[in-house]
């Protein structure tokens, strides 16, 4: 049998049929049913007096506790709380490494030593004196130190920099005084090493400091206030692979700002590491070339492989100790670099530019070749000088001289390129009287430059690129608008820019895109100096590849014949020195005249490539008032080539 539920049976029952009763009634009502026969006078009342004296005791405990914490040792937990912080220490990250086509390190990283100091922990009075004490300690200005110290904020935890890299014996010394110096520590972190300086100076760049302007261009979550950051060269322009993720140490320290306790620590995760397709041995062997029996000669070298864009070499005279960056230049270091009269900090390779003299005449014969203005058996007499009458005088003539006075004879196009006739090249950019050669005018000139990339940058990964300037009579009528005389173009720019002169403006690399655009059959691939990104377990993150800025200039055949040209320019021209190396090659003298008032002082090209059949490389040399082509950029050209030649050719890459 079932048993009465007293809280289910007949409760809603026993509430529709009894009548309501008034709230005093219910309250006092003892003997109100409430389902089944149970009444409140036959319940069991509990018994709760121990739950008081649980509370009590729990109450008592814990003031108790209080007492103890606040009354009896609450001066030491004070004292306590004053001197002892928890801190987050940043961890500054290492730099990736920056390596060569081959695995040689370019950029490493090395210790280094800075002397911080946190505002919160300097003291309120004798600052200066402990500055100044400790500057004769560690050798270094006490009133530029006090002067960066009294603008910060006193209650910021953030280190400020009071000295960077003093030496590692100067860490020792200043930790032995440590505790006469509060608020001040030394911390250790990595900075730039750069092995071949000099030689790489420019294409490496350097860092320094972060600064407010450098916080604008990158994730400033990312950097700390003493980080380090590219400035210049491949350290700017591969900033977000190079630097790493600063790691953080969270310690205790006491009320001077002095290391108690580590309790935690975050690891920096060091940079990317860049392969580049630059060649550490070319690089370096052009440099010495360049720079041998006079370190301060102004001169660039490039060095392509005409097949991909790769950039092997690109080197830029003087050079200067990038790593004097790392260590925190002095002042008197920096202003001795910048007041230099050879501008060694100056990137001539792809930011000089400069008239680049008869190294474009391979591209005007392929622009004459193209457009019909010529054929490849045209012969134009030579005779060392071009008379040609004022257009509104003709009683007025002037005379536009070749550099061989007494003539080179008839020339076609292949020897006209070898020998480097001036006067062939006159006629076929402007024309004369004299010929049935029309000429390609100032024009179509200025179009082929163009297509050859001239006159804009080639889009190198590397910053400061210039895009150099290619005149025509638009750009002349514009540039000098306010003179009548100077705006119009004449003949005589056409004749100009038609051998190099005049006007016409370019950058080492731009000459040798150009000769490596007409080795590779009229396509030139943008210049690449990175290769690949890679992680820490030496996985690719980024590849660069090929692309191709130069197409469809001339036919196969027209710049077949512009190739046979140059390649006579080495058999029986003015590049004969290259004839001797152990591989075929091809090439181009040049030189520019730069200043009007003196005609003898010039600059010095040659450009050429190897092997004539399977051109692999491209080199480009200028010397700046170096004189003649032939003499001065020639031989360093043949014997760089002879070194790739010895250590390169037709020797395997590792595989990268």
């Amino acid at each position: 049998m079932r048993k009465t539920n007293p809280f289910e049976n007949n409760f809603q029952s026993s509430i529709k049929s009894r009548p309501g009763l008034a709230w005093e009634e219910s309250a006092v009502d003892k003997i109100s049913q409430v389902g089944g026969g149970v009444f409140d006078a036959d319940r069991v009342s509990p018994k709760i007096w121990w739950l008081g004296l649980v509370l009590v005791l729990v109450f008592g405990l814990i003031f108790s506790r209080l007492f103890f914490l606040q009354v009896i040792k609450g001066g030491g937990y004070q004292q306590l709380s004053e001197n002892n912080r928890i801190r987050s220490q940043v961890i500054l990250a290492p730099r990736g490494l920056i390596l060569d086509k081959y695995g040689t390190v370019l950029a490493q990283n090395t210790a280094s030593f800075n002397l911080v100091a946190v505002p919160l922990d300097l003291p309120k009075e004798g600052l200066a004196d402990e500055v100044n004490k400790l500057a004769s300690l560690l050798n270094f200005d006490a009133a530029e130190a006090n002067a960066k110290l009294k603008g910060v904020d006193k209650r910021s935890m953030q280190p400020v920099l009071v000295r960077q890299d003093i030496s590692q014996q100067q860490s020792i010394l200043f930790e032995t005084k440590a505790s006469e110096f509060i608020g001040f520590s030394v911390q250790k972190v990595p900075i730039r090493q750069y092995p071949y300086a000099l030689s790489f100076s420019h294409l490496l760049g350097f860092t320094g400091i972060i600064s407010q302007d450098d916080l604008k261009t990158v994730d400033q979550s990312l950097y700390d206030a003493n980080d380090f950051v590219g400035k210049t060269g491949l350290e700017a322009q591969y900033e977000k692979y190079l630097h790493g993720e600063n790691g953080e140490n969270l310690v205790e320290v006491d009320a001077t700002g002095k290391l108690v306790n580590v309790l935690g620590e975050k690891k920096a995760g060091s940079g990317e590491t860049l392969r580049l397709n630059i060649d550490q041995g070319l690089q370096q062997t052009l440099y010495d070339l360049l720079s041998k029996d006079n370190p301060n000669r102004k001169a660039a070298a490039v060095a392509l492989d005409p097949k991909n864009g790769e950039v092997l070499a690109l080197v830029s005279l003087p050079g200067y100790d990038d790593n004097l960056f790392a260590h925190g230049i002095k002042k008197e270091d920096y202003q001795k670099l910048i007041a230099d009269k050879n501008l060694p900090m100056f990137d001539r390779a792809i930011a000089g530019t400069y008239p680049p003299g008869s190294t474009v005449k391979p591209m005007v014969a392929t622009a004459a070749l193209q457009q019909g203005t010529i054929s490849e058996n045209t012969v134009i007499t030579d005779r060392g000088v071009l008379v040609i009458p004022n257009q509104y005088n003709p009683s007025v003539a002037y005379n536009f001289y070749g550099w061989k006075r007494s003539g080179l004879g008839p020339m076609n196009v292949k020897s006209a390129i070898a020998e480097s006739s001036d006067i062939f090249f006159y006629v076929v950019a402007g024309g004369h009287p004299s010929s049935q050669v029309p000429g390609l005018g100032a024009e179509k000139l200025a179009e082929y430059y163009r297509k050859f990339n001239l006159g804009r940058v080639t889009g190198i990964d590397l910053q400061g690129e210039k895009p150099g300037l290619v005149p025509d009579p638009d750009w002349k009528a514009k540039y000098f608008q306010n003179d009548p005389i100077m705006s119009k173009w004449y003949l005589g720019d056409t004749y100009h820019i038609g051998i190099g002169q005049g006007d016409l403006l370019v950058t080492p690399l731009q000459v040798a895109l150009w000769t490596a655009t007409i080795a590779n059959d009229g396509v030139g691939y943008r210049p690449r100096i990175l290769d690949k990104v890679l992680d820490q377990n030496g996985n690719t993150v980024f590849q660069t590849q090929p692309e191709v800025i130069i197409n469809n200039v001339a036919d196969k055949k027209n710049i077949e014949i512009v190739q046979a040209g140059m390649r006579q320019t080495i058999v029986a021209g003015t590049g004969r020195q290259l004839a001797t190396l152990p591989i075929s090659s091809a090439g181009k003298t040049g030189t520019s005249q730069f200043d009007g008032s003196d005609p003898k002082k010039t600059h010095a090209w040659f450009t050429a490539y190897a092997p004539y059949e399977d051109p692999q490389i491209a080199i480009t040399v200028l010397v700046e008032a170096g004189g003649e082509g032939n003499v001065v950029s020639v031989p360093v050209v043949k014997q760089a080539l002879q070194w790739w030649a010895e250590n390169r050719y037709n020797k395997a890459t590792p595989a990268r």
